[in-house]
């Protein structure tokens, strides 16, 4: 048998009569299948269909932030690969830095101004980055001209200033005005500037490698997915659009057919360049902020969209396959806000008409007829009241208030109709009549039949430990003897409970223990699981973005995780006869192991008990003391910043205790990152070498271990700083 003919005996098989319906799903990502689409669109944002917009509330390219109708950011706004939201503030020439914890824009330090990193912005335009650096636009002076600042990421160190290379025929720089500044993902920077009616093109290393010409006015960039540049100009509402292989430029005049040749945004701009930053906090919630970094006052929905009074979809036929098909119900998942309405009716047939014809039917010919209630949002569904057909189409009649639009979210019509009436006498199905009654009152009680078949079908799934809900985690947890610490996060529990079988098998071992250790730390690879609350997983907005269009194509390093446990008896390093000389780490043992009482001197030189110094012990046998010292004993060695908080370490020792055979001693060390001859100096276990400190920040660097002040000899490495001027 080849593998291709065991495929379907691994794939779930699809619900089908006589024991369940199954459907049509009609939505954004199966298909509207529309015939008919009047007065609706899809809303770009959360791919429902709704109204369509009035012609003056349209999003249009020319907008005066630059976001080009919200497909990107504002001109002065750019996104950080690590997941920053930059701002220029125009006016001050700083540059900001959103703080999600705060939900506030931070100023940088050592940006522009007098005396910082960036010597003083004449006229600051607009800012990009392209995941290494931060590329500004300033404009200059007529006489001075202007330049393009590299900053680099995120250490905000000046790489270079670009300018235009040298005119051969004058021999000086050529005058130009940057005004805006848009990378595309390829190793292509694009500078636009009105002063010669151009767009240059350089490249990372600040060379020039082209221009378009007959670009005058041009005030604002982008670049798409297919490294496509879009111009805006002055005095034009289109964009112009330059082709990645050159050519005479085209033109594009709205930005939703534009919408998928961009990435998403992680917010939304509005036709002010007011950015909703919301989703960025932790928090959550509205949090609006205008194009300085200011708070902004939330728009109002109802002065924002204006929608159209009326809609109509009609459906393609739907086919079921089935000769007469008894279609079931139609489930509708939308949102209808006060003032508007949403009508549902079908009609069938054994065989598909002319479109034209669907269209032009009476009103009396539709069936169904469901109203949503206005002011609601989910699930509604209602019985198919057209005979019997092979064919239904589906008609949906939209109708808004002005200030109000329905949102559709997906239909799924439900066939054949696989009625509770088959277990009744067959009386009830004598003639048409009563087993239509039947049927129609049977429905009420199958919706609540179908919920408990539901939880039957996918029972399996709380059995699964990635799949259970969250409350359900001690209780599988106590299947196979495992406990759960209450301080650990959800997914932690989660993962555990999943591997808890390879757990097992060490059970008792250091290499179990050391395994488990590694789990809880998140220590296993590259990725960060454990640690702080602050760097406990965070929401993915929190995480390095990818690029522009692209994933990030992660750094591949060797990686060998930390041996963290110690066993004591590897401390043995006595002299044996015959086997150990002196200079091979090999000590004598005497009264420091175990330093027992000695009644008697044993000799003049000798002195016996002592008060305050001798301990009185008396078992076990003297003579295996400094084996039963450091026999069934071990340290675990656990960086400081892994379990910083008290219930951080307690979960740790938990996982420690509940790991550790029972007849041995434990001990956990929390090591910092420091480096001590005689104190911590086991490399890999109690001790960390870092680097020499570059700096102090201030109001970031603490006074302490991290930090070197005072002044030091010729000689000696760079203090650190705080600025460039001044030193501690």
């Amino acid at each position: 048998m080849t593998a291709t003919a065991t495929l379907p005996d691994r794939v779930p098989p699809v619900p089908g009569p006589p024991h369940d319906s199954t459907w049509h799903r009609l939505d954004a990502r199966a298909g509207w299948r529309a015939a008919t689409l009047d007065g609706l669109e899809r809303e770009p944002d959360r791919w429902a269909l709704t109204l369509v917009r009035a012609p003056g509330v349209r999003r249009r390219l020319d907008e005066a932030s630059g976001s080009l109708g919200g497909l990107v950011p504002p001109g002065n706004v750019a996104l950080g690969g690590e997941g920053s939201v930059y701002l220029l503030h125009l006016e001050r020439g700083r540059l900001l830095r959103f703080d999600g914890c705060a939900c506030a824009f931070q100023e940088v330090p050592c940006f522009g101004g007098r005396g910082g990193g960036v010597r003083e912005l004449l006229d600051p335009r607009g800012i990009e980055t392209d995941l290494m650096s931060l590329y500004v636009a300033d404009a200059g002076e007529a006489e001075s001209g202007g330049r393009v600042v590299v900053v680099a990421l995120p250490e905000m160190a000046i790489r270079a200033l670009w300018t235009l290379p040298p005119d051969p025929e004058r021999g000086r720089a050529q005058p130009w005005r940057p005004v805006a500044v848009a990378a595309d993902g390829r190793g292509a920077i694009w500078v636009a500037d009105p002063a010669n009616a151009r767009v240059h093109r350089f490249d990372r290393l600040g060379r020039l490698r082209g221009s378009v010409a007959g670009m005058g006015g041009v005030r604002h960039l982008a670049v798409d997915c297919r490294g496509r540049v879009y111009a805006v100009l002055d005095g034009e509402t289109e964009a112009r659009v330059i082709e990645p292989g050159g050519g005479t430029p085209g033109r594009a005049s709205d930005p939703e057919p534009l919408r998928p040749r961009f990435p998403r945004l992680p917010f939304a701009v509005d036709r002010d360049g007011r950015m909703e930053l919301g989703p960025l906090c932790p928090r959550g919630g509205p949090a609006w902020f205008d194009l300085s970094g200011e708070p902004a006052t939330p728009i109002d929905p109802a002065s924002e969209a204006q929608f159209g009074a009326s809609g109509l979809y009609l459906s393609e036929p739907l086919d079921s396959r089935i000769h007469r098909c008894q279609w079931h119900r139609v489930v509708v998942r939308a949102e209808v806000p006060e003032g508007t309405r949403l009508s549902i009716a079908t009609w069938s047939a054994e065989a598909p008409p002319p479109a034209s014809e669907v269209a032009s039917l009476p009103e009396t010919a539709w069936a169904t007829q469901l109203s949503v209630a206005p002011g609601k949002t989910g699930e509604w569904d209602g019985l198919v009241r057209s005979g019997p057909g092979r064919y239904l189409w589906l008609r949906l009649r939209f109708a808004g208030s002005g200030a109000a639009t329905p949102r559709l979210h997906s239909v799924n019509v439900e066939f054949p109709r696989v009625s509770l009436r088959r277990y009744l006498p067959a009386v009830w199905s004598e003639d048409a009549l009563s087993a239509d009654f039947a049927d129609r009152f049977l429905a009420v009680f199958d919706a609540g039949f179908r919920e408990v078949e539901r939880r039957l079908d996918t029972q399996a799934a709380l059995y699964d430990p990635m799949s259970t809900p969250a409350a359900f985690l001690p209780w599988l947890a106590s299947w196979i003897g495992a406990s759960l610490g209450r301080q650990w996060p959800e997914r932690t529990r989660r993962e555990f409970l999943e591997r808890a079988a390879g757990f097992y098998r060490q059970q008792g071992t250091p290499g179990g223990l050391r395994a488990q250790l590694l789990f809880f730390l998140g220590m296993e690879g590259s990725g960060e699981r454990g640690g702080c609350p602050a760097e406990a997983p965070r929401p993915a907005r929190c995480e390095p973005r990818p690029g522009p269009c692209g994933e990030l194509v992660a750094e591949r390093r060797a990686w060998e995780p930390p041996p963290l446990i110690l066993e004591h008896y590897r401390l043995r390093r006595w002299l044996f006869l015959g086997a150990g000389r002196l200079g091979d780490d090999a000590v004598l043992w005497g009264q420091r192991i175990v330093n027992r009482s000695q009644l008697l001197a044993a000799g003049p030189a000798e002195r016996g008990a002592q008060v305050g110094v001798t301990r009185l012990i008396t078992t076990p046998d003297p003579l295996r003391d400094p084996f039963h010292v450091y026999a069934h004993r071990f340290t675990v060695f656990v960086p400081a910043a892994r379990a910083c908080t008290p219930e951080r370490r307690r979960a740790l020792e938990g996982v420690v205790g509940a790991a550790a055979p029972a007849h041995t001693r434990w001990h956990v060390e929390y090591v910092e990152p420091r480096f001590r001859i005689g104190f911590q100096s086991m490399i890999g276990l109690d001790s960390v070498v870092g680097q020499y400190p570059r700096g102090v920040t201030l109001g970031g660097t603490s006074l302490g271990p991290a930090s070197v002040l005072g002044a030091g000899p010729p000689d000696a490495p760079p203090r650190p700083r705080i600025g460039s001027t001044s030193r501690l």
